[in-house]
């Protein structure tokens, strides 16, 4: 097994007696320990008139089995000891996982192993995840991208099983005449999961020796059935030639104008060694001079190109090349699909040089080399999957393994690329259509193309366009190396203070490898003095970002990623990646952020996208549209969705253009460098960046308030949207705002209780009540004042069923505290400070951490440690007292937001 020598992790493979295979991965490091176990069934093994049996399956295996027979143990067992459990069902695999603090590991280890042998599949079970499931179904109603793959889905040939309804609902899940589900369930389980179709993945800090005879004697009896097929294969292809050489039209339900151009490969996993179809779509995906995307967005055709994505499997691989319309564009889709096809009609003939080969080879060699760590959890679900798909010596290698092409590979993989073995998607509200598709109901049409049609795209050559294949990239003319530490802090240093500059360093010490992140953060008085400038200031942020996308794309290829984006006070400019030439990008950047001039053709499209954008969080799901709505509340001055909409319909160019001249007259700047950079350097950064902004008048930092719930003049909010579901909200609301120690105390109950509420809602609302798909709670601190919101959204009840629920399950969670056992909350307590004592996995999760704690004013860096000191002194009684004063009906402060619907 090749392992990066930035690894110091140790493998362990092997495979059990019935054909599961097991990867141990010993991480001294870690934090928690994690298992995964990826299962060769998905929804394509639905039976033909069973869709969603996978999904079923996946639900109702957390229902309690013979050695464990109370549902939900796993989840409950693992978040009292703070960790996590999930499982998704894909289309060929399946993959259940969790994470756990150590000492409870080899229990959460042996439920976890139960669950897959003799599960009770009760008749309370199968209730109780058809309702779910339904639910599920029903939430997704009028989700986009659900109701484009179903079309997707009905295109296709009808012997693949990518044709399949893969959700299921009520109606597919339940009995059938002369046909019971609980035997066709068991059936397809005793089918479908059995140990020669899994992989199972550990990572934990204990070595392979000390665990892998408790990981036989958990998962051995696991049964696998040899006359069974050793691995599943798919006969069928997944278009026929009727499916190929189609225009088809779908309206959406958001204002959405895209058009897909897919050409249909085979099964790319053979392919793995060389990359050549992910080398491909980074040719065709350039965005340089030269470029495909550079005449199409300079026509004013497009906004956006990408290549490569699109739905892939055993036997088969949509290869997309996805496009944002603009409106001309949309007008003009023929003069775009012939430029499309003269592109890749000269890229069939042409040489590629081998510099653009070798500079992705030597990113994926940087990548591999300089690889930085996962969470425990990820990794494991990471290792599981790759097992599926690659040989034992790739599992950790295949997504970095480049060994080259020939020529011939080339010619063989765009000889895919021709008009007869192609499928165009558009995606437009002014699409004509005369069917609807099954179970989403989605409006489309389909259109074949002629032959006269085929033969021209293969053949069209357009020599109005001179094509450019991307130039040696100069982000990549150094070679990555480390600095030698110098830095001796365990927190960032400041490295300046002065009015109106904040600067903080820290050098990696932990992580070792040549990367770097750098947040500069600016307040602007202009870009907030109100709504208006709001909106502008969003428009200059996604303009910009719009504008730069060309001349800096060849940093983004050298693994250079780059952020402008608006906050409430401001705008940040955030950059990562590569350390050694990230100072030029950042300053380059700033230049261009000072003294950028802006094309009235490109404001207006970017005006248009960004209003669209807006208008579309309309339809957002109910429950989305409710936390947008408490927002708005609390942070009154800043403007909703609604508001940054109609106020930028009525902006012009030239008002816009005089917005930009002062946008930074008035700078308060908090910067943060983190990574591979030395005192000295990072220094003479910060002083360059500080630099770029001599001509701004320095000012105090702007406040960020929230607004207290008591002085709303509401505290009952509705909201009628354009969705079947319903959806209720309960907010409540720290009452302390400063720093001192009461306000960790404060945060420490808010925190603690909301470890606790977490299952206990989910259980009520969803499992018990059976309210909704989407129910729970969480901590929902704002502008670092703390917050708890517990929610759900129901396709089923109205919003004053549902604000009843939710009060009653607050009222019902205020006793279970009360007579809680202390030992019961001390596992919830570690679990909670085991939670804010984990370590980082990576720089980038580092660099954020380091971010926040400088936008809370956590200047000791130690915010998170003072909160986990008042955490451990918490007792029942102190938890007690505060849900009596605060989670009582007749007590309630709060918030309570309701939806009702319309089918508009």
């Amino acid at each position: 097994m090749k392992i990066s020598p930035n690894d110091s992790k140790a493998y362990h493979s092997f495979t059990l007696e019935q054909g599961l295979r097991v990867t141990l991965v010993q991480d001294k490091n870690c934090h928690k320990s994690a298992c995964s176990l990826v299962v060769n069934t998905g929804s394509f093994d639905d039976p033909v008139d069973r869709p969603g049996f996978a999904h079923f399956i996946e639900h109702l295996l957390f229902n309690g089995n013979e050695a464990y027979p109370e549902p939900a143990l796993i989840n409950n067992f693992v978040s009292h000891h703070g960790g996590h459990c999930n499982a998704w069902t894909g289309t060929e695999h399946s993959c259940y996982h969790f994470d756990i603090q150590h000492d409870y590991f080899a229990q959460a280890l042996d439920i976890f192993a139960n669950m897959f042998v003799n599960p009770l599949f009760t008749e309370e079970a199968l209730a109780k995840e058809q309702a779910a499931i339904h639910s599920e179904y029903k939430l997704k109603l009028k989700d986009d991208s659900r109701r484009i793959q179903q079309v997707h889905k009905e295109t296709c040939n009808a012997e693949h099983p990518f044709h399949k309804f893969t959700v299921g609902n009520k109606h597919t899940l339940s009995d059938l005449p002369q046909r019971a589900v609980l035997e066709e369930v068991k059936a397809f389980f005793n089918q479908q999961y059995q140990g020669k179709y899994m992989t199972l993945v550990i990572v934990s800090p204990f070595s392979g020796e000390q665990i892998r005879e408790g990981i036989s004697e958990c998962f051995s009896a696991i049964k696998s059935d040899s006359s069974a097929p050793a691995q599943k294969q798919i006969d069928a292809k997944l278009y026929l030639e009727t499916d190929l050489a189609q225009f088809i039209q779908i309206t959406p339900v958001k204002e959405l104008h895209k058009l897909n151009i897919t050409f249909a490969l085979p099964s790319i996993n053979n392919w793995y060694t060389t990359k050549i179809v992910s080398f491909a779509a980074h040719i065709i995906g350039y965005e340089g001079q030269g470029s495909l995307f550079e005449s199409l967005k300079e026509q004013g055709l497009i906004n956006a190109l990408s290549a490569g994505s699109g739905i892939s499997g055993s036997n088969f691989k949509d290869f997309n090349i996805s496009l944002e319309l603009t409106e001309l564009g949309e007008d003009s889709l023929e003069v775009i699909i012939k430029e499309v096809f003269a592109y890749l009609n000269q890229l069939r003939q042409q040489d590629i040089p081998s510099y653009l080969y070798q500079e992705q080879q030597r990113l994926a060699k940087i990548s591999f080399d300089y690889q930085e760590e996962m969470k425990p959890l990820k990794l494991a679900n990471h290792l599981a999957l790759n097992m599926q798909h690659y040989p034992e010596q790739d599992i950790l290698f295949g997504d970095y393994r480049m060994d080259g092409f020939t020529k011939e590979d080339w010619q063989h993989l765009f000889n895919y690329f021709r008009a007869e073995n192609m499928r165009m998607t558009l995606v437009s509200k002014a699409t004509h259509a005369d069917t609807e598709a099954r179970w989403y109901h989605t409006p489309y049409s389909v259109q074949p193309l002629t032959p006269e049609q085929i033969n021209e795209l293969n053949e069209f050559s357009d020599s109005a366009h001179s094509y450019q294949l991307p130039k040696p990239n100069p982000y990549l003319k150094h070679k990555a190396h480390l600095e030698t530490p110098d830095f001796n802090s365990p927190i960032p240093i400041s490295i300046d203070q002065s009015l109106g500059w904040q600067a903080w360093f820290k050098q990696d010490i932990s992580f070792r490898v040549p990367k770097g992140n750098v947040y500069v953060g600016l307040d602007l008085p202009n870009a907030v003095a109100d709504k208006r400038s709001q909106a502008m200031m969003r428009l200059f942020c996604d303009l910009f970002m719009d504008t730069i996308s060309e001349q800096h794309y060849q940093a983004e290829m050298a693994g250079l990623h780059y952020n402008l984006y608006a906050h409430h006070s401001g705008m940040t400019l955030y950059t990562s990646g590569l350390s050694n030439n990230q100072d030029s990008l950042v300053l380059n950047l700033l230049a261009d952020m000072l003294a950028i001039k802006f094309s009235k053709v490109r404001f207006d499209e970017v005006k248009r996208q960004l209003i669209k954008h807006w208008n579309n969080a309309e339809n957002n799901k109910p429950i989305s549209q409710l936390f947008a709505l408490l927002n708005s509340k609390l942070l009154p001055e800043l403007a909703s969705s609604n508001e940054l909409a109609e106020l930028l319909i009525e902006v012009e160019f030239t008002e816009f253009s005089e917005f930009c001249l002062s946008l930074f007259d008035q700078v308060y700047a908090d910067v943060l460098l983190y990574g591979n950079w030395t005192v000295t350097q990072a220094t003479a950064i910060n002083q360059s960046i500080k630099n770029c902004f001599a001509n701004s008048q320095p000012t105090t930092e702007l406040n960020r308030t929230i607004a207290p719930i008591s002085s709303l003049s509401e505290q009952r909010l509705s909201k009628t949207v354009s969705h079947n579901d319903t959806a209720a909200v309960i907010y409540l609301q720290g009452m302390t705002i400063d720093v001192d120690n009461k306000d960790h105390i404060e945060k420490a109950i808010f925190i603690l209780l909301s470890q606790i509420l977490s299952p206990f809602s989910f259980n009520y609302l969803r499992e018990q009540k059976q309210l909704g798909y989407l129910a729970g709670s969480g901590y929902m601190p704002l502008c670092n004042v703390p917050g708890l919101a517990v929610y759900v959204q129901s396709h089923k009840f109205d919003q004053e069923a549902l604000l009843h629920e939710l009060e009653l399950c607050l009222n019902l969670f205020a006793k279970e505290i009360d007579s809680m056992h202390d030992e019961e909350l001390l596992a919830h307590k570690e679990a909670v400070i085991h939670q804010y004592n984990e370590q980082p996995s990576n720089m980038s999760q580092k660099s954020q951490q380091l971010w926040i704690s400088i936008g809370n004013k956590d200047y000791g860096f130690d915010q998170k440690h003072r909160i986990a000191t008042e955490i451990e002194k918490l007792d029942r009684q102190q938890l007690s007292a505060w849900c009596e004063a605060n989670l009582t009906t007749d007590k309630l402060q709060c918030v309570r937001l309701g939806s009702s619907h319309h089918n508009g």
